[in-house]
């Protein structure tokens, strides 16, 4: 047939019989046409997203932030994600109020919305992404609403939030409060991988694990690990063990989520660390 199908890797909009049979089967993001799989040329998804963006900074120390999400602090007040290293710090120099724009740390629900919806009215995409999650959980002493979240969720992944388009992959994916449409996850995750959100990427290699199509998922997950995280660098190591990576895939991801989580490492980050772990 002379269907047109595009190609992953080349971009070019090619005839049905460029592809293989197995390929064809692939989603458009995940094929490549038979000369792209010869030249062994990488899929745009594999290209794009091997760093981490600048956007997932700590402001202050300008180290890249902890993957885990309790190692740091969400401001309101100027909608930046603080590592708690330089939290710390600034509370060891008696300085309460947010440590990157020094706004007074704002006192109970109504206060914090204040600041939220203030900027949501500005127009902030991670404002109107913050306030998406708020509605998401019930917080801050809003209703649960998942229609508004993903309305807000929608809007901020326009405005380019790789957050939300994460979140939004994780709803469709999951289809609890939201309608389960694989065909918004998979759009979503790849949308947040290729702007280097490690969560979506491992989620992506995790699919296509589960689908058997272990090539995909390999390079996916060397990826995530490479980019520091641990889940990833586990499953890297388990197709290891299995035969479905090579002995060089493995170390390299080791190579590559050492060097990452060097990378996110500081004094001050190493100290709060410490103190967590004595308070557990």
């Amino acid at each position: 047939s002379n269907v047109m199908k595009i190609c992953g890797a080349c971009v070019r909009e090619l005839p049905h019989d460029s592809f293989s049979k197995r390929q064809r089967g692939l989603r458009q993001s995940s094929r490549r046409c038979e000369e792209c799989v010869a030249a062994g040329n990488q899929l745009v998804l594999m290209k794009k997203g091997r760093t981490r963006s600048e956007a997932d900074d700590c402001p202050i120390c300008q180290l890249p932030l902890p993957l885990d999400a309790k190692q740091s602090l969400f401001r309101e007040c100027c909608m930046k994600r603080v590592c708690k290293g330089c939290v710390l710090a600034a509370q060891k120099r008696g300085m309460d109020d947010c440590p990157f724009c020094r706004t007074p740390t704002p006192r109970g629900d109504s206060q914090t919305l204040a600041m939220i919806r203030k900027r949501v009215n500005k127009g902030d995409p991670v404002a109107i992404y913050f306030l998406g999650t708020k509605y998401r959980f019930g917080k801050n002493g809003l209703e649960k609403d998942m229609t508004r979240a993903v309305e807000l969720y929608e809007r901020a992944a326009e405005l380019g939030v790789t957050d939300a388009h994460y979140n939004l992959g994780v709803l469709y994916a999951n289809g609890v409060d939201v309608e389960n449409d694989m065909a918004k996850a998979f759009c979503h995750y790849e949308t947040a991988a290729v702007s280097g959100d490690v969560s979506a990427r491992f989620n992506l290699g995790s699919i296509e694990y589960n689908a058997g199509n272990y090539e995909l998922a390999l390079q996916h997950l060397l990826i995530s690990a490479k980019l520091g995280d641990q889940d990833s660098l586990n499953a890297v190591k388990k197709m290891f063990t299995i035969g479905l990576a090579t002995k060089a895939d493995y170390s390299a991801a080791l190579r590559g989520y050492q060097n990452a989580i060097e990378e996110m490492s500081s004094p001050d980050r190493n100290e709060v660390k410490a103190l967590i772990g004595r308070a557990v």
